[in-house]
């Protein structure tokens, strides 16, 4: 803090030019001037590098901050990039070597730092595979090599990855590397971050912090700033499934494709689609007040309020809604207002495709990357709670509804990134195994009727089998690599659409067919420029409409593809 004595003053002044970072302003970050590169050359892909988890107030921090990042006030202050073990590490900027192997900040295995002085800033690189040889003092220039990425857990195997930080010069004040890095960061958020990487909602400030420019200077001496009571996404252990959309086939796409601006800039990041695929729904509300739920036509018009109350979530027909308070989730049958909890230890639940059972899995503890999952119990039960069956205790991990009778279970093996999938069987009550080891598997994602299953699997150890993979949900299936890579989203039984990605190129939506194995452009970027926040976008049930966030203004906006 600044005394305010006149001596104070004039030290303050005097220290300007050496100790002050160079400012970014709101103006500069509207049209931003940005001094540093990337700390990798060549472009991101599923055989380079991707980026992981942003900085601030991110998914990972809400889950693991308390663990991790609690001496910067619970939120992440850098900002990971996945790569294999031994990737080169670039510098971002000139500067001068300052400490090598500080292990005051953590950062294991080796960590290095480097001083900006025109700039009055320090960069940090954290989690490098061997102890650098550079010297304190010693000149680099950008794009250097300034040492190789590692793994924190030690293995090349769990978590590799790269820290970055971008500090002041005492080392005190954590600042967004967004805000000084020149990328396109929206088209970076495509894909790669999906776990720990998107921003978590205060649904007591439902607009704060939710894009990459806007998230808070850390200080390292002061409390946390993410002890969120009510929130979205709850915290992982509690987490409910993806909803999986029973099978059908989507109206072809029509010629007619018009974006429509929903709602006002920095408003309002996962929203959600009606069942009747007609209007949006999402949370809204000034800071220091519960939000509230809204809906909005895809055509425009004004935000109607929907629902008071912000933690719930509606069966897809609307015909219920669950609801978690004070640790203990009911369910509302909104027909006549019925209301009964349910035994899911405060997990949330997830409505089956046609809306008949319900399942949910229950965490005891939190399964923190790189230490020993706890044993989970994946649960179903009728829509009142009754008829309960456990499933299977597996050792963290995923479940997603198939279909009526059919679960998908992606259990990880022992502390490694590898995962094994399998099938339950309600009616026999039988397991199958369909894929039994995948490593860096993520994005996994059910098609409408649980047929096919998509995910993605970077950085393998021969690269040419590293990206996309559809698969069918049968025992000992054989997963396909598609010639694809970027974020996709089902679109109805037999297609996804998807953008690639493409760094310093316009972002595209395309559709891929699964039965012919052909993609078709769906937006030109020279007619239909979109640029997706976060990767924040969704499909409508009738698979023709897209909501997305987007990246030049912070709207949400409409795609209708009818």
């Amino acid at each position: 803090m600044i005394k305010k004595t006149l001596l104070a003053a004039t030290l303050l002044l005097s220290a300007l030019f050496t100790l002050a970072p160079f400012p970014i302003s709101t103006a500069a970050k509207q049209a931003p001037f940005r001094p540093f590169g990337l700390p990798f050359a060549g472009a991101p892909g599923p055989t380079t590098w991707l980026l992981d988890q942003q900085y601030g107030n991110t998914i990972g921090a809400f889950n693991y901050g308390r663990y991790w990042y609690a001496a910067g006030q619970n939120l992440h202050f850098g900002v990971d990039f996945s790569a294999p073990c031994n990737t080169p590490v670039l510098a971002i900027g000139d500067g001068e070597i300052d400490q090598v192997d500080n292990m005051s900040f953590g950062l294991e295995p080796h960590n290095l730092t480097i001083f900006h002085r025109d700039l009055r800033l320090t960069s940090v690189y954290g989690h490098l595979n061997v102890k650098s040889t550079l010297m304190k003092g010693q000149p680099i220039k950008r794009g250097d090599v300034i040492g190789y990425s590692g793994d924190p857990d030690l293995t090349c195997i769990s978590r590799p990855h790269l820290h970055l930080e971008v500090r002041d010069s005492s080392y005190g004040i954590a600042y967004n590397p967004a805000a000084y890095i020149d990328t396109d960061w929206d088209m970076l958020a495509t894909i790669g971050y999906h776990t720990y990487g998107g921003f978590v909602k205060d649904l007591t400030a439902a607009n704060r912090w939710q894009n990459v420019i806007n998230q808070p200077d850390i200080d390292f001496n002061e409390a946390p700033l993410n002890a969120f009571a009510l929130s979205w996404p709850p915290l992982a252990r509690n987490q409910p499934s993806p909803y999986t959309r029973p099978a059908f086939t989507a109206a072809p796409l029509g010629t007619n494709r018009q974006i429509v601006t929903l709602t006002r800039s920095g408003c309002c990041t996962l929203a959600w689609w009606s069942p009747d695929s007609q209007s949006a729904r999402f949370w809204d509300g000034p800071d220091g007040q519960l939000a509230q739920i809204f809906s909005i036509n895809i055509v425009g018009g004004d935000p109607q309020p929907f629902d008071g109350y912000p933690l719930q979530m509606r069966s897809p027909d609307d015909q219920y809604r669950l609801e978690l308070r004070d640790g203990q989730m009911s369910i509302t049958r909104m027909v006549d207002g019925t209301v009964t909890p349910l035994a899911t230890g405060g997990a949330w639940a997830q409505f089956s495709p046609n809306v008949s059972h319900l399942l949910w899995h229950r965490h005891p503890a939190d399964d923190i990357p790189g230490g020993i999952p706890p044993a989970t119990e994946v649960w179903i039960s009728d829509l009142d709670g009754s008829n309960r069956v456990l499933v299977q205790v597996q050792q963290g991990g995923l479940v997603y509804w198939l279909d009526e009778d059919r679960i998908l279970l992606a259990e990880p093996i022992a502390r490694t990134n590898r995962y094994k999938l399998s099938i339950y069987t309600i009616s026999t009550r039988s397991s199958a195994v369909m894929l039994p080891q995948v490593g860096h598997m993520r994005g996994l994602a059910v098609a409408p009727g649980g047929k096919f299953v998509l995910f993605y699997a970077p950085f393998q150890e021969d690269p040419n089998v590293s990206g996309i993979y559809l698969i069918e949900t049968v025992p000992n299936a054989t997963a396909n690599k598609l010639a694809i890579f970027g974020s996709y989203r089902w679109r109805d039984s037999n297609s996804f659409y998807y953008v690639p990605l493409a760094l310093g190129q316009s972002m595209q939506l395309q559709m891929y067919d699964i039965s012919t194995g052909q993609s078709t452009i769906v937006t030109d970027p020279a007619q239909q420029p979109i640029s997706i926040a976060n990767d924040d976008w969704s499909v409508s049930p009738d698979g023709n409409a897209i909501l997305y966030w987007e990246g030049s203004d912070y709207t949400l906006r409409a795609l209708n593809l009818r």
